[in-house]
């Protein structure tokens, strides 16, 4: 075809089917960089001994990178290739040519498909017969709430853990599993627990804080934790929202639900002390504590993953000093991964609710 594999410099020969071979080099060392640009397009480098390494295309101002013996998408033009492999390989490049496509939707509904609810750490087995295809929820363990106090000001709420999800996730074998634990309930809430499918990974909730303490939050939480009530201001966890660097990786077109903060203490004065905020869920804030309502917990994620709507993730009620609370972040719903909610006693000093450990949710297909 007039115009394809516009190279520089292009080798003789043919290679596979669409695949046209451009030329090959030796790996004197580990790390070798050749001098061979390109235009856009589809490339592959080929290792002839089958061994791993990486390839880099170089281009001005933008490079990109990806494993040796896979298909890659280059937007760009480049100048060089950087390659790492081992010494003495020789490494071949391809240029590919693709016909245009459209989506195929709803390429699944055909298929019949399994639920896998995983509570516990170990691994997950795909079954010989299905496809290496699968769709995946990832939800780190839920916050505990704070203690109340007698009288006064009620405990945060524990916020809920983030939510990763993954569709059409290539998994093959056995995928190691990690279930991030629930954050027990106590004078502070403790936070969950990271959970963690292969690579991929959700953070936990923050914890609730005590009468008079700020919500948990930072960099190791999801959703913050809500702040104690008191006599004094004080602030809910802020949230973390997570990036292709921070847990989602880029494979399975990752979304991702969560990093939102516990909701503050709300106004009062000594005599009239402030309520405690709601943890923050995977779907939104938790509400801020007031003397004239009830702090909810920030709602959960909604996911028919398992097969009917679930909450993941949801924010655990907050208290106001009178002993009235709002709704927790899943109620209607039942739930995983949720924040505990703090303790509705008026009259007495209670420590708060535990959280909800972690889940991973596998769909798998079977044709």
């Amino acid at each position: 075809m007039p115009g394809f594999n516009t190279l520089p410099a292009v080798g003789g020969g043919g290679g596979q089917a669409n695949m046209t071979y451009v030329a090959s080099v030796h790996m004197q060392t580990y790390n070798r960089s050749w001098a061979q640009g390109g235009t856009p397009g589809y490339y592959a480098m080929y290792s002839t001994n089958q061994e791993n390494g990486y390839v880099y295309f170089v281009g001005t101002g933008i490079t990109t990178g990806g494993s040796l013996n896979r298909l890659l998408y280059v937007n760009h033009a480049f100048t060089r290739i950087d390659i790492i492999a081992p010494q003495n390989d020789m490494v071949s490049l391809y240029k590919g040519k693709v016909k245009s496509t459209t989506e195929f939707l709803n390429p699944f509904s055909a298929f019949s498909s399994f639920p896998n609810i995983i509570r516990s750490s170990g691994n997950f087995v795909l079954p010989n017969n299905a496809l290496p295809l699968v769709n995946v929820l990832v939800s780190g363990g839920g916050g505990g709430a704070g203690r109340n106090h007698s009288g006064h000001g009620g405990g945060g709420g524990g916020g809920g853990g983030n939510v990763v999800k993954l569709t059409a996730f290539q998994a093959v074998g056995t995928t190691g599993v990690t279930i991030g634990g629930a954050g027990s309930g106590g004078n502070q809430g403790n936070n969950g627990g990271t959970s963690y499918f292969g690579n991929v990974y959700a953070l936990p909730g923050g914890g609730g804080g005590d009468h008079g303490g700020p919500g948990n939050g930072g960099s190791g939480v999801g959703n913050g934790g809500g702040a104690g009530g008191a006599y004094d201001f004080k602030s809910g966890g802020s949230g973390t929202t997570q990036t292709v660097s921070t847990g989602l990786g880029t494979a399975g077109t990752p979304q991702f639900f969560g990093g939102n903060s516990g909701g503050s203490a709300g106004s009062g004065s000594h005599s009239n002390n402030r309520a405690s905020g709601g943890g923050g869920g995977a779907g939104g804030a938790g509400q801020v504590g007031n003397s004239s309502s009830s702090p909810a917990g920030g709602p959960g994620h909604l996911s028919d993953i398992t097969g009917s709507n679930h909450s993941f993730g949801g924010g655990g009620f907050g208290q106001s000093p009178d002993g009235r609370h709002g709704s927790n972040g899943w109620d209607g719903y039942s739930a995983y991964s949720h924040g505990g909610h703090g303790n509705p006693s008026q009259n007495s000093q209670n420590p708060g609710n535990n959280g909800d450990s972690g889940v991973v949710v596998v769909r798998y297909y079977i044709p």
